[in-house]
């Protein structure tokens, strides 16, 4: 192998590293297509012991910049804040004596680590429980249920992404030059036609410089209380052609890190793939929320969502078909068994559900 090649090579596979996505194991992640459609990543390689997961952008164009979503496991009542314990095990604190700190990236309940995610959602949780910590009850339900709603609201999870899309445009369409110009003109120069290399150079530079630019006006529209954050990304990016090819994956990361997965499904999927990601989030919240009162808001508002998509909510709590041998199925994932057992082999369900209509699925006994 030449020289150039041995580069192009070191180089190609330095952008793959940039074009990971790392993330909290429990996010949702979509890939951002044209005309406001995405689909759900399917599950990246999770590291357990980094509490972390990965994902792999399109490293080719046209390229399609990621979604991150993250909907915190901790659950608000207006009596206490429910957390899982290190066995898994509900956790109750009170208003009274609950403590709210942060740490960078994660938020913390009595010293106890309760959500990892980006910093601009950490600090919007820590301002938000500090405020329902000084509210009365009644205040503080009102507030939570406003919460819930506005993570929940499709239509604004879908303005924000048009508002993305459409301040962008001009973004996606450089940075798919840049990686043009990265992988094939500068080669081109330096191994063909060494004339073209100084100007090959200066287009590069010059590319990632506008990119910058625009990065910066861009987030400044869509990110109004992260300058911090802002101008370091802006100073990679003029810096780095690399890092200037995935500026769309730096814009649009955390573009609905608040919001629920379903409501950014809603905005962006296909029936089939939201009807799939709906159920998914509603068997989830309907089979694991230890706070009543939680529960029914979160499940209620999951579908009245489903409802708009036209879907009835109770027809993604049971198996599409039974089948051939099974008899008990799990209601949260929706495996289905042989044999009898006590909990679900795959995601730790201990009440399993039996089979009443044989070759169905479609009924259940509570």
């Amino acid at each position: 192998m030449t020289e150039l090649g041995s580069l192009f090579l070191i180089v190609f596979a330095l952008y793959i590293v940039q074009c990971v996505c790392w993330v909290n194991p429990d996010s949702v992640v979509f890939a951002l297509g044209l005309r406001d459609r995405g689909k759900k990543k399917s599950r990246g390689l999770t590291l357990s012991g980094l509490d972390t997961a990965a994902f792999l952008a399109n490293p080719l164009p046209p390229l399609s910049p990621l979604l991150v979503t993250h909907w915190p496991a901790f659950q608000l009542n207006p009596d206490s804040v429910l957390i899982s314990g290190p066995n898994g095990e509900a956790t109750s604190i009170t208003w009274e004596t609950l403590v709210v700190t942060r740490s960078g990236s994660r938020l913390l309940f009595n010293g106890t680590s309760v959500f990892k995610g980006d910093e601009t959602q950490v600090l919007g949780y820590c301002q938000l429980l500090q405020q329902l910590r000084q509210a009365t009850r009644p205040q503080r339900e009102r507030a939570i249920e406003k919460w819930l709603r506005e993570g929940l609201d499709s239509k604004a999870s879908a303005r924000r992404l048009q508002v993305f899309q459409r301040r962008s445009l001009w973004i996606r369409i450089v940075s798919n030059l840049q990686f043009f110009f990265l992988f094939f003109l500068l080669p081109f120069a330096i191994g063909i036609y060494p004339r073209m290399l100084r100007p090959a150079i200066i287009l590069v530079v010059a590319t990632s410089v506008i990119l910058a630019i625009e990065f910066w006006s861009v987030h400044r529209k869509l990110y109004k209380k992260t300058a911090d954050t802002r101008f370091t990304a802006t100073f990679t990016i003029a810096l780095s052609p690399l890092a200037a090819i995935r500026t769309c994956d730096t814009l649009c990361r955390n573009l609905v890190a608040g919001y629920h997965p379903v409501a950014v499904a809603a905005a962006i999927c296909t029936d089939a793939a939201f009807e799939a990601i709906a159920g998914e989030q509603l068997r989830y919240a309907k089979f694991t929320s230890a706070s009543d009162w939680y529960q029914k808001k979160l499940v209620g508002l999951i579908e009245q969502v489903i409802r708009q998509r036209g879907l009835e909510p109770r027809r993604l709590l049971t198996p599409s078909s039974q089948m051939s041998g099974c008899i008990l199925y799990c209601p949260r994932c929706l495996t289905q068994y042989v044999t009898n057992r006590e909990e679900c082999s795959d995601c730790g369900h201990k009440a399993l559900v039996a089979f009443t209509s044989s070759g169905t699925g479609t009924s259940f006994s509570p």
